[in-house]
């Protein structure tokens, strides 16, 4: 079963420019401002062949010297007065050119955060955090280049090439042919070289997504590394991991230095071409073409073939460009198989009677079935309790339950509707959950309780807290409440996390409550409080609870033995022993009261 959908949809390029549509002034606004700065030096060239021009004909008696003296410093006014003029215009372009820039970039790099928010489960699963963080921070970061250079810069430099050639065409188009003689060697070398360096930028990202997803795995699992002295292994694989990434990047370097030297060279031999034949038409020909009106060929050639290298530039920046965009918009183009059906509806507020009726469901990519035809009723406020084997399908349940998955036959219901009419985030809402090992965020105690209901008031962050078995503890730290808890909440012992979870849902105050495995990790005096908080918090709640430590349910209403998928057996702690079937079994062998071997058919099964 393929576990994300993507859609067809335009070229990423084209995408891109609709975050670029609402802040279209501003790049019109900086690539007029750097079109003025970039055809300052043209006007330069223009001043400075005009004024040799009028030296040249001084020199010949053509002009008297009072006039030609006049003409001289009414040049050189302009060229001042243009010259000094430019630098307000290169201001202006570099402040609202970063701001439109920085703004496109936040607005792509939210939506994007926003959307993979909206992404199911199978997603999570099938992608490492560290490389969707890349996606969204390295990624994003990366189009800042193509913004703020190819659509302002692009523009400029084309303006000026066309100044430049309309200024050529109009006074010798045998030399403005001639500037032009070497252009379509720019043009194959830029075919030729850009599409390597485009593949090769894609290969470069794609690695160092790569490479961030497992060194952030590494990373959080530091005390496994160490437990097993591999870090020496890490650290060599790092280093290997890191020199392909060199090797990659040099070879982009070679390639875009091989492109600037040809595009340098010829850069040097337009003007000197130029300089050559209107030399010689000048010696031989001097009727058809003056001293001043070469000397602005020649300048001029730099105005003409220098933004013919910026775009050859900004081809390579675009290359690299689309290797991020491509990874951004594929992202955005992967849809949630889990979504809210066209007609769903905001979920009452629940009674928590929950139904199974011949659900089947089998993860994605994997063709055996975890839950087959399962029938499974829990009456509103009462306890249900999951054992078995491991990968009898127990965590599955409760999945589907809070639709992280889609099952592929039967129904769920609660309170007498299926659950795929309410809207997820509604549904969800009105679920709590505990797990085995607890999920804290680096921030203060009092921020991580109160993710379980946001906007709570202190009061009710403190008598979730008190309700939890957790203010004795919260309250002897030196910062109390504001005590500043490190990466996953390291700060904590296991007993302390869990009750900071437990206050969280406390906080929530679900209709229904999940705990999965939440007192199997801790030791016997953390137990003991978490026991009696979880004894509270479900009080007057729906609960399903995912236990191996059978002690910890044996009063619950109704025990449900799960195994290959399939409901083996169900009633309360007596009668299952009354039945001595798998929960007979599985509590002979939790109090070592002479194991029994559990038949194969019930532990075969997907996690």
């Amino acid at each position: 079963m393929e576990t994300n959908a993507v859609r067809k949809s335009p070229p990423h390029l084209i995408r891109l420019l609709r975050y670029v549509r609402p802040y279209w002034p501003s790049f019109a606004g900086a690539t007029l401002f750097g079109l003025v700065k970039f055809l300052t030096p043209v006007a330069a060239a223009w001043v400075t062949g005009e004024a040799v021009g009028v030296l040249q004909r001084a020199g010949q008696g053509v002009l008297p010297p009072e006039m030609a003296w006049t003409k001289l410093c009414h040049l050189l006014f302009i060229g001042i007065v243009v010259t000094l003029a430019s630098s307000v215009p290169t201001y202006l372009r570099s402040s609202i050119g970063a701001r439109a820039v920085q703004s496109v970039v936040r607005d792509l790099r939210c939506d994007l955060y926003a959307h993979i928010q909206k992404l199911d489960h199978a997603f999570f699963n099938a992608h490492r955090s560290g490389s969707l963080t890349s996606r969204i921070i390295s990624d994003s970061e990366a189009l800042q280049p193509f913004l703020g250079q190819a659509l302002v810069q692009g523009w400029m430099n084309a303006g000026v090439i066309i100044v430049v050639l309309a200024f050529f065409f109009s006074r010798n188009v045998y030399l403005a042919l001639l500037s032009l003689v070497l252009l379509p060697c720019h043009i194959f070398i830029q075919r030729v070289i850009n599409w390597r360096v485009k593949d090769n930028a894609r290969t470069i990202r794609d690695r160092l997504a790569a490479l961030a997803g497992s060194t952030q795995e590494k990373l959080a699992a530091s005390t496994v590394v160490k437990a097993f002295t591999r870090e020496d292994d890490e650290t060599q694989r790092f280093s290997e991991d890191s020199a392909e990434l060199i090797e990659l990047g040099i070879r982009n370097s070679l390639l875009g230095g091989v492109s600037q030297a040809v595009v340098s060279t010829l850069n040097s031999l337009a003007p000197l071409l130029v300089m050559l034949v209107g030399g010689y038409i000048g010696i031989f020909h001097s009727e058809t073409l003056s001293l001043g009106l070469l000397v602005q060929f020649v300048l001029m050639q730099g105005q003409l073939y220098g933004p013919f290298e910026r775009l050859n530039e900004l081809q390579l920046v675009t290359a690299n460009a689309l290797g991020a965009t491509e990874r951004i918009f594929t992202i955005f183009d992967t849809e949630p198989e889990v979504a809210d059906r066209p007609r769903a509806i905001q979920a009452p507020s629940f009674r928590g009677e929950i139904i199974f009726r011949n659900v089947t469901f089998a993860y994605p990519d994997n063709n055996t079935p975890t839950l087959i035809d399962l029938t499974l009723e829990i009456p509103a406020r009462t306890t249900l309790a999951l054992v078995g084997p491991s990968g009898g399908g127990k965590s599955t349940i409760t999945y589907l339950m809070t639709r992280f998955y889609e099952w592929q036959a039967g129904s769920i219901a609660i309170d007498g509707r299926d659950i795929r009419d309410y809207k997820i985030f509604s549904l969800r809402n009105q679920i709590g959950l505990v797990p085995q090992e607890p999920t804290l965020f680096s921030g203060t105690i009092e921020e991580n309780i109160a993710y379980g209901r946001p906007g709570a008031s202190p009061e009710a962050v403190r008598e979730a807290a008190q309700r939890a078995y957790a203010a004795e503890f919260i309250e002897s730290m030196d910062d109390g409440y504001e005590t500043m808890l490190g990466e996953r909440g390291v700060k904590l012992s296991g007993g302390q996390k869990q009750r900071i979870a437990i206050a969280r849902a406390f906080l929530k105050d679900p209709a229904i409550l999940i705990l999965d495995e939440a007192t199997s990790a801790l030791d016997s005096e953390s137990e003991r409080y978490v026991q009696q908080a979880l004894e509270d918090l479900m009080q007057e709640r729906t609960t399903v609870v995912i236990a191996h430590r059978l002690s910890t349910i044996r009063h619950a209403d109704r025990i449900a033995a799960i195994a290959a998928g399939r409901l083996v057996e169900i009633g309360s702690h007596d009668e299952l022993l009354q039945i001595d079937g798998l929960y007979a079994n599985l509590c002979r062998q939790q109090y070592s009261l002479g194991a029994v071997e559990i038949p194969e058919t019930w532990v075969e099964g997907t996690a």
